[in-house]
């Protein structure tokens, strides 16, 4: 059975699931649209020296649903992007985002499930544009799904035990990324609600990963916390894990700890701030948020052990908020973009050392979003260390109840230890306009320019789209 045809099998199921659960939710709802563009770009195929123009149509329908119920819930955003462009690796471009649960025996047995279909570059050093309809050879659909029993037993106020299995398949439309397999189990004893100021607990967690990047990883931990107030508490754990993948270390097995304070002077501003070392280092973190009424700014850091399959997996196909937490069309009406930018689609487990920025501003009329991220990849293998950057601006602002403006900026570097640099600059405007209470008519512009040490991966181009979106 050919790999296309596995995907549209498992959609639909997907999709059989989601009319089933729909059927029995008490609360049902749906929005459906469709959207018409005309894409003028100057330089199709991302050509360094041998630009060729082309005017490309596409046609996407929307869908849009979400049912709860006592027992069930189910939310379901998808977009099938139809092109005539002559040099795209695809015609048809899917995009799914799908969660749902159901409660099978009453405070006791869940089940959670979950379907993706995400569109990334492969390779960030090659060029791969903002979309799928340049040809590069250097983007994949990714479809990622997850299936996790789980339960949860109290004891009276003493102690609550809870175990989940998680099962998640994953497979790629391009025959150069490997489809990859992982199951999971997590048992955990935690301290019931009569503790209130003293917490405890403890963790077995197992995952067994396979394909290209196969992994299998056990650790066992105990933790101890204690809450001084309702503003801070402090928590501290300590274990040991076993490991077994493919290193040029002499050990991947040891005790793991970490220490953290945790701040929440109010509802609106949470720190947690830690430390704590495991088998390839140190492992400092921080998650810092702050909102306020027309804004929020978060900051992170992590260090941690993980694989492209992982990372892939935790993508989402269609953000439903905004920066600021408020709701939002999940639906676009653009060309569905690249989703992932802070990660090769690489083989093998790796250390990733992240920190990630935003701040978002909202007013009555107006917005305005910065943010930055900075990945180092640090490779068990031995591969050469990757570093990603990204950093990006946009604003946009309603110039009447028909008409808005927005500007973007997109900055984007990858750096490949001794071997290769490369960097992205984006720049977008664009201008909409309501036709009536269902419908939208836009104009975008964009010009992307690449600077790489390899001179047969720079390119220049200049993007022009015209967009109607309707509901229907």
């Amino acid at each position: 059975m050919s790999r296309k045809l596995n995907n549209v099998l498992a959609l639909g199921a997907l999709l059989g699931g989601a009319v089933s659960v729909s059927a029995s939710a008490a609360d049902w709802t749906s929005t459906k649209s469709v959207t018409l563009s005309e894409i003028y770009t100057d330089n199709a195929d991302l050509s360094h020296d041998q630009q060729k123009s082309e005017l490309i149509t596409t046609i996407t329908p929307n869908l849009s649903l979400q049912g709860k119920g006592g027992r069930a819930n189910l939310t379901l955003n998808a977009s099938l992007e139809v092109n005539n462009s002559s040099g795209a690796s695809s015609s048809f471009n899917p995009r799914l985002g799908a969660d749902g649960d159901v409660e099978i025996l009453e405070d006791f047995l869940f089940v959670d499930a979950s379907a993706n279909i995400t569109q990334n570059t492969i390779d960030a050093f090659r060029p791969s544009g903002t979309d799928r309809l340049s040809d590069t050879d250097n983007t994949t659909n990714t479809y990622n799904y997850q299936l996790s029993p789980h339960f949860t037993q109290r004891y009276k106020g003493v102690a609550e035990l809870t175990g989940r299995y998680t099962y998640n398949y994953q497979l790629n439309s391009d025959n150069d990324v490997g489809d990859s397999s992982s199951q999971a189990f997590v048992l955990s004893l935690d301290n019931g609600t009569d503790f209130t100021q003293l917490t405890w607990g403890g963790t077995l967690n197992y995952k067994d990963s396979g394909g290209d990047s196969s992994s299998e990883l056990l650790s066992t931990d105990a933790s101890l916390g204690y809450k001084f107030n309702r503003s801070w508490q402090v928590r501290g754990s300590t274990g040991f894990e076993w490991n077994e993948f493919d290193t040029q270390r002499s050990d991947n097995d040891g005790v793991r700890w970490d220490v953290s304070a945790i701040w929440t002077p109010s509802s609106r501003t949470s720190l947690n701030i830690g430390y704590g070392d495991r088998f390839f280092g140190s492992t400092p973190t921080l998650d810092f948020t702050h909102r306020s009424r027309r804004s929020l700014f978060s900051a992170s850091y992590s260090r941690e052990l993980t694989d492209s399959a992982s990372l892939l997996s935790e993508q989402s196909a269609f953000n439903t908020t905004n920066a600021a937490g408020q709701a939002i069309d999940p639906i676009t009406g653009d060309p569905l973009p690249l989703t992932n930018s802070t990660f090769n689609i690489a083989d093998g487990v790796f250390v990733n050392e992240k920190f990630q920025l935003s701040y978002t501003l909202t007013g009555k009329r107006s917005s305005l979003t910065v943010g930055a991220s900075h990945s180092i990849q640090k490779f068990e293998s031995g591969r050469t260390d990757e570093t990603l950057e990204k950093y990006n601006a946009s604003a946009s602002r309603r110039l009447s109840s028909v008409l808005d403006v927005d500007l973007g900026y997109v900055l984007s570097r990858q750096q490949r230890d001794g071997d290769e640099d490369a960097i992205t600059s984006e720049y977008s405007a664009g201008l909409a306009r309501k036709l009536g209470k269902d419908s939208r008519l836009k104009l975008t512009y964009r010009f992307i320019d690449r600077e790489s040490d390899d001179l047969t991966n720079d390119y220049q181009e200049n993007r022009l789209q015209l967009s109607f979106t309707t509901s229907l």
